[in-house]
């Protein structure tokens, strides 16, 4: 069955609301055609039910995707009914245009090109950029994180400039290391700790991304909003690794 919103006019995607698990429920935005505006818009409203719910902890985990937004709840403080309404009522009450948050961005320092940026030449050659124009497009903006997937803590920000998007490597990396900053798509994103992948780096932060002995060990969360700061080769050494 399809939801939409009750009368005038349209705020909301269309959405279709199904089970997801024995004690859970999934919203897929149907009529979306920018992933941008239907990440952000599912991170609104998973920030209006973590605030609304959280006194009872009702929900145990809200989870916000790039045309989706999945929630479990705890059926000893709510049955499934009432868990499906509260997130049909919070998709309605929720703007789309509404952004995920306020908050200031957080500054990541990046290495641009040469050996953290084995990606950068070609596609600097492949967008017909220089590289100072590659390296402004990608760091004169404010990113939101969308959704978190792929890997632990890996982010997928933007909205990226759309002169920088561009398709995955034909063959994925089979180790990419901790800190690489890559593109793909509509979306950029900084790998938190060593795994493969199929982005094309263009750079690499010294900033610490993953901690395992902090509260929350991954530095990225969703709601957060993100900016990237050039550095050079001299300053990334003085700085350190990202890794653990």
């Amino acid at each position: 069955m399809k939801d939409s919103p009750d009368s005038g006019e349209k705020t909301t995607p269309i959405f279709e609301i199904k089970p997801f698990g024995g004690n859970g429920w999934i919203a897929e935005f149907s009529d979306s055609n920018d992933n941008i505006a239907a990440a952000l818009f599912a991170n609104a409203v998973a920030r209006k039910l973590r605030e609304e719910t959280a006194p009872a902890a009702v929900f145990t985990d809200v989870v916000a995707g790039i045309n989706s937004l999945t929630l479990r709840f705890d059926p000893a403080r709510a049955d499934a009914k009432e868990a499906r309404a509260a997130l049909a009522d919070a998709i309605g009450a929720t703007a789309f245009n509404q952004t995920s948050g306020d908050t200031k961005p957080m500054e990541i320092p990046v290495c641009y090109g040469g050996e953290h940026g084995p990606d950068f030449d070609d596609l600097c050659t492949h967008l017909s950029l220089t590289a100072s124009q590659l390296i402004e497009a990608h760091a004169t903006r404010v990113y939101h994180v969308l959704t978190l997937g792929f890997a632990p803590g890996f982010a997928y920000l933007g909205p990226l400039d759309p002169a920088l998007h561009t398709p995955r490597l034909d063959t994925p990396r089979p180790r990419v290391e901790p800190g690489a900053v890559g593109v793909a798509g509509a979306f950029t994103g900084v790998y938190p700790l060593v795994s493969p992948g199929g982005w094309r780096i263009i750079g690499r932060t010294p900033a610490r991304l993953f901690d395992p002995k902090a509260p929350s060990p991954f530095l990225f969360e969703d709601a957060s909003t993100v900016r990237f700061a050039p550095i050079t080769a001299s300053e990334f050494s003085s700085r350190g690794k990202a890794g653990p």
